[in-house]
């Protein structure tokens, strides 16, 4: 797998399965193929966390097993594989919503006008809900001042922009 293949991949696990997902990733990337419990050997996390990870990374479509009954005792055997034939797709595809978001975002700071007390966490409310307030913050009561919001419409701006030339949408 190449490179920059391998390292989107790890991005798109991270965000579905948190570092965990990551691990069982790398594990399944040198074994090739393995079954639950050699991975959880591998990776040192327990059996049924490997479990919860391969069924939802089968679920995104990144991984695939094959099922193997033993003779003797009739258990069946589950042998995981990566399967990264769709990546592209599937990467574009959560591309494609994160710009659909964004530019949501975006209408809505530029539509609307802001107003906040200063404090780090305190809600950032809209005009028709400071009026509300009597422009007055309701967590800590300090006066509500028209928020500016030139740096946050410009981060939009930028990673609209950005998504755009990976995506090749024409803006």
């Amino acid at each position: 797998m190449p490179k920059k293949r391998s390292k989107e991949l790890l991005e798109l696990v991270r965000d579905i399965g948190g570092e965990e997902a990551v691990e069982v990733i790398k594990a399944l990337e040198k074994k090739g193929e393995a079954t639950d419990e050699e991975i959880a050997e591998i990776t040192e996390i327990r059996v049924n966390t490997v479990r919860k990870i391969l069924y939802m990374l089968y679920d995104h479509q990144l991984a695939e097993f094959r099922r193997i009954r033993d003779k003797e005792t009739g258990w069946y055997y589950y042998y995981w594989h990566l399967e990264t034939k769709r990546l592209p797709e599937i990467l574009r595809s959560r591309k494609m919503k994160e710009l659909k978001k964004l530019k949501q975002m975006l209408e809505e700071e530029t539509q609307e006008i802001y107003y906040h007390c200063g404090i780090p966490g305190h809600p950032k409310l809209t005009f028709d809900e400071a009026l509300e307030y009597e422009f007055q913050c309701p967590i800590c009561g300090q006066m509500l001042h028209q928020y500016d919001n030139t740096k946050i419409v410009e981060e939009l701006k930028k990673r609209i922009s950005e998504l755009e030339k990976e995506l090749g949408i024409k803006a």
